[in-house]
């Protein structure tokens, strides 16, 4: 981490004071031996790279006393970049700050694989660098954060009539992208409409003609029943359907000698998609643990019920001298009203390492579904040390399934 103080002077009669933080980092990844179990089929030596926002991005920060900014870079593909995470925030008052851009909020997460709150990626409250605008509120021990998420240049509230315009531009839209010399002259999005209607009805019209000439022909049907799909897409994008509002996410959060106590309010698609969750931790001496439990309420479809998920997560980390171990269970429930082993999972991941002079020995163990009929795991033996400045990762994984697969996969890190 390399740390600049810049002073600025306005028109000599003020200054200001700022700090800069830059990071970054080179992750490089692979695989010395891969072995496949299902095919039999051995492969070796491959490498890539790996700079992920998580992993070691380039970031650049600037902060003062009552706002700040971060941007991070990361590979988009082997030649180029992205800047997909910008943020701004700043302090209206000192128990005030408004966030605006990359934001996050969630319940508690284990610190071995970072997956997702509680309900993982099939159900989850939570919000996890999505793009929209929140409001910290701390007084004391107390925490409240009220967010907005609408994601990266959507509107967070949409009326009828605003949604089917959208609806029918997209259509529009796609279809310029293949066919650029049609639109060149159109200038508002009534003439392009105009032209994609005329475009939709003169090919319907030539499908629906040579489809009378010959109406046995499979590939004249097709053709007859695409440009029909066109035009029947044309029109239901073009129904007014009721105003519509995205995520809206409510955390608070309490500290105290006995505990952190957080709940989230989650509302999502228009009140349909409802998530609550609260969580509990604390560190007892060199034992840290932490509990989460929450409830899903979605309604799947228009003419569907509502289908209640439930699930509840548990984590225990004990850390002393050179031995640190970490545990966690998550249960969840996919259907209340058929609690089952089919609409049940229960994902376990677990870490012992201890760290001698040369390095860390660990033991890694991970299980998507205990419940499921056929045992599939992770199991991983490794070691990771540092040369000079170089941090590095090597091990032995078993991907246990039907057939297992024997893998050596090894990662170098640079970080500054």
């Amino acid at each position: 981490m390399k740390k600049i103080v810049g002073i600025l002077a306005a028109a000599a009669l003020a200054t200001s004071v700022f700090a800069v933080d830059f990071s970054g980092g080179v992750r490089l990844e692979g695989d010395l031996f891969n072995y496949n179990g299902t095919t039999e089929g051995a492969q070796a030596l491959m490498l890539k790279n790996c700079n992920q926002f998580w992993q070691a991005p380039l970031a650049l920060s600037v902060t003062s006393d009552r706002a700040g900014a971060t941007i991070k870079f990361t590979d988009k593909d082997e030649s180029s970049f992205t800047t997909d995470k910008w943020a701004i925030w700043f302090k209206p008052m000192d128990m005030l700050q408004v966030n605006l851009g990359t934001i996050s909020k969630f319940l508690h997460r284990e610190t071995i694989d970072y997956t997702h709150s509680i309900f993982q990626d099939e159900v989850d409250g939570s919000i996890d660098d999505a793009f929209g605008a929140s409001l910290d509120v701390n007084i004391d021990a107390f925490t409240l954060t009220v967010s907005v998420v609408p994601g990266k240049g959507e509107y967070w509230f949409q009326d009828g009539k605003s949604q089917a315009a959208s609806a029918v531009n997209k259509l529009i839209a796609a279809d310029e992208k293949d066919d650029k010399d049609a639109y060149k002259d159109a200038k508002t999005d009534a003439e392009k409409l105009a032209i994609y209607l005329g475009k939709l009805t003169a090919a319907k019209t030539k499908a629906d003609t040579k489809l009378a000439a010959d109406p046995t022909d499979e590939d004249l049907k097709a053709a007859a029943a695409a440009a029909a799909k066109k035009i029947k897409d044309l029109e239901d994008a073009s129904v007014e359907p009721d105003a519509a509002l995205k995520q809206l996410n409510l955390y608070a959060g309490y500290t105290a000698d006995f505990g952190e106590i957080i709940a989230m309010f989650n509302f999502a698609d228009t009140f349909k998609d409802i998530t609550m969750g609260a969580g509990y931790k604390n560190t007892f001496g060199d034992l840290t643990i932490w509990g989460d439990a929450g409830i899903n309420m979605k309604k799947a479809t228009k003419d569907d019920d509502f289908v209640n998920q439930a699930a509840v997560a548990a984590d225990v980390t004990y850390a002393k001298d050179a031995l640190n171990a970490q545990a966690c269970v998550k249960w969840l429930s996919g259907n209340l009203k058929d609690i089952s082993s089919d609409t049940m999972k229960i994902y376990s991941v677990a870490k012992v390492a201890y760290t001698l002079d040369m390095g860390t020995v660990y033991l890694y163990f991970k299980d998507a579904n205990l419940l499921a009929k056929d045992f599939e795991a992770t199991i991983k033996p490794g070691f990771e040390s540092d040369v000079g400045i170089m941090h590095y990762e090597i091990a032995v994984q078993f991907d246990v399934a039907k057939k297992v697969n024997i893998s050596v996969p090894v990662n170098f890190k640079v970080a500054f």
